[in-house]
């Protein structure tokens, strides 16, 4: 009995520590976050991509506590969604069959946005924005978003390139090979 009563309270303390450790992510990482999803929704041609980029929108503004907050919140949710896209574009949406699915069955799907900027997340929590505004400004569906995305990404890959060809060729040596160079140079 003594034994069960000191494993219980070794579980207790174990996973008080355990929840103690989890910190919730900064609102700058949530926006992150948020961005890789869009980007990774971009990517896969989602049908869903339009209202998940409508309600990240509404969220980076009804959750940032100040403008400066909110601009630093775009700027990494754009950073987000550009790094998912090209990664994707990198693998060459390889990954898409796995990604649309999980992608168009997220909860956040389930969230209200009402007009004045108010969002009834899926689990029943109100986020209300500092200032109300008209959420049918925040964004205007874009039919091409994909093909402005990829073109933006050849675009960077073809100035990268051109960037490389400037650029002095420096011999590479291998520091093991001339420790031995002697040895085969006989």
């Amino acid at each position: 009995m003594k034994k069960i009563l000191i494993f219980a309270a070794l579980f207790c303390l174990i996973s008080e520590s355990a929840q103690a450790s989890y910190e919730k992510p900064t609102y700058e990482e949530e926006m992150y976050s948020l961005g890789m999803m869009s980007g990774k929704g971009l990517a896969c041609k989602s049908k869903k991509y339009h209202q998940f980029e409508l309600l990240s929108r509404a969220l980076i503004v009804s959750k940032a506590t100040d403008a400066a907050a909110q601009k630093r919140g775009m700027r990494e949710y754009s950073m987000g969604k550009v790094d998912a896209f090209t990664e994707a574009e990198i693998n060459q949406f390889a990954d898409c069959a796995e990604i649309l699915p999980a992608f168009n069955n997220q909860k956040i799907f389930k969230s209200v946005l009402y007009a004045n900027g108010k969002i009834k997340m899926y689990d029943g929590t109100i986020i209300t924005p500092r200032k109300p505004y008209d959420a049918s400004k925040l964004y205007v569906k874009d039919r091409e978003a994909f093909i402005k995305m990829d073109a933006q990404y050849k675009k960077s890959l073809a100035q990268a390139e051109k960037n490389t060809q400037n650029v002095e060729k420096v011999p590479l040596i291998d520091a093991r090979y001339n420790a031995y160079a002697q040895q085969f140079s006989r």
